[in-house]
């Protein structure tokens, strides 16, 4: 399943959203094992010690899982839509709530929100926090004929500045790099339009669109998946993963991974930020059934793992990294 067709899921699905539960669970069930009807994390999780996986499903949940152990920890239901998610460098979580217009933060392993950023009128999509300045970048994907932008809390704080381009309209996905440069699309483009990059330089005042090249000459993105920063390079998700160098506003095509099964959302695993990740986690979805996979990074290949409780159509995944 694409991500559009996931999308046009996910908003069918928000409207049942308060009554939900996972489609994997057994029947009759109402919680998942070892949590508590109200999300609690189980009883015993060391959670501060474990690095862990957050997966926002269509049904409106967060499940969070212990990343190598593959158990359920918490989940997160006072969200009304959540979208993306992003980590900071203290392994601070934050989600993207599209139909709420806000992004609210979590601190790890918590099922409690710390802090909530209001982004009306906007409704935000994908997210990414610059690990040494702390910036928040939301990509605002409207719905309408409403031209959407990027959002930068500086530092986590405060008020947003927007940043539009008329070139990219509609914002889907948004990175960091590790040195503070911002690199943005507009996804999957409706109506036949074509995939479009911009440039956020670090402490720059505006969008710079630019060129993206693929593994030959004659390349055409055809639908950007997403955005990651792999801790050495871009990775850009389009059915296969294409890994890329950002310098100076030139970009430069390194690499490709190749998924068996490929899907989305992704998330890379980063054990040593600033090292190159060594692993990569993705969602699966079909009309009745869906899981997240593990792969081995940069190698690809068929699946390590199949992570099946608790996954409903996901459309956000990212990766916390144990604070102990």
């Amino acid at each position: 399943m694409t991500r559009s067709n996931s999308f046009t899921v996910a908003l069918a699905a928000a409207l049942l959203a308060g009554c939900a539960v996972p489609t994997s669970l057994p029947q009759g069930t109402t919680t998942l094992p070892g949590v508590g009807t109200h999300g609690r994390l189980s009883r015993g999780a060391s959670v501060a010690k474990q690095d862990l996986l957050y997966v926002a499903n269509s049904n409106g949940e967060v499940t969070i899982y212990r990343y190598w152990l593959h158990s359920v920890v918490g989940v997160l239901t006072t969200l009304t839509q959540p979208m993306g998610e992003c980590v900071d460098a203290k392994s601070n979580v934050y989600i993207t709530d599209y139909a709420a217009k806000k992004i609210v933060e979590f601190a790890h392993g918590a099922t409690k929100s710390t802090k909530s950023f209001d982004d009306s009128p906007d409704s935000p999509y994908m997210c990414s926090v610059d690990r040494a300045s702390g910036n928040l970048a939301v990509a605002n994907y409207n719905p309408g004929s409403t031209q959407g932008d990027i959002a930068i809390w500086s530092n986590g704080t405060g008020s947003p500045k927007r940043y539009s381009d008329p070139l990219v309209y509609t914002f889907q996905d948004c990175a960091y790099d590790g040195g503070g440069d911002l690199l943005v699309s507009n996804g999957i483009p409706a109506y036949k339009k074509s995939v479009y990059f911009a440039w956020l330089p670090k402490n720059g005042s505006k969008l710079i669109d630019i060129k993206v090249p693929g593994p030959n000459p004659s390349w055409v993105w055809r639908a950007v998946e997403g955005i990651q920063w792999d801790g050495k390079y871009f990775v850009i998700d389009d059915y296969s993963l294409y890994r890329l160098s950002l310098i100076h506003g030139q970009a430069y095509y390194v690499g490709m991974t190749s998924l068996e099964h490929p899907g989305y959302p992704l998330a890379i695993y980063d054990n040593k930020p600033g090292s190159q990740g060594t692993q990569v986690v993705g969602g699966y979805s079909g009309d009745s059934y869906s899981w997240v996979y593990y792969w081995q990074y940069p190698y690809g290949g068929p699946p390590i793992y199949q992570l099946e409780h608790g996954i409903d159509r996901p459309l956000g995944i990212t990766v916390s990294l144990r604070t102990q």
